[in-house]
């Protein structure tokens, strides 16, 4: 298991996650973003079309970046 954190960017904003999750691997990452991305879209206010999730790894290195606007949102 390894720690992922998923930070939520926009042109003007950002966040930053400081505590992660453990998972499996970046496969079990691009599905935990995407149901973020999917929870955070249906509960409003996160319909600008700049945001996106990046997931880095424990050593904070940037292993995907995903658009909330991508088809698995």
């Amino acid at each position: 298991m390894s720690r992922y954190f998923f930070d939520i960017r926009s042109p003007v904003h950002g966040g930053r996650d400081e505590q992660g999750k453990l998972l499996r691997d970046d496969a079990a990452a691009l599905n935990y973003a995407c149901s973020m991305i999917r929870e955070l879209k249906a509960s409003g206010g996160y319909d600008d079309p700049g945001l996106v999730i990046e997931v880095r790894n424990e050593m904070r290195q940037m292993v995907l970046s995903i658009p909330f606007l991508a088809a698995c949102a």
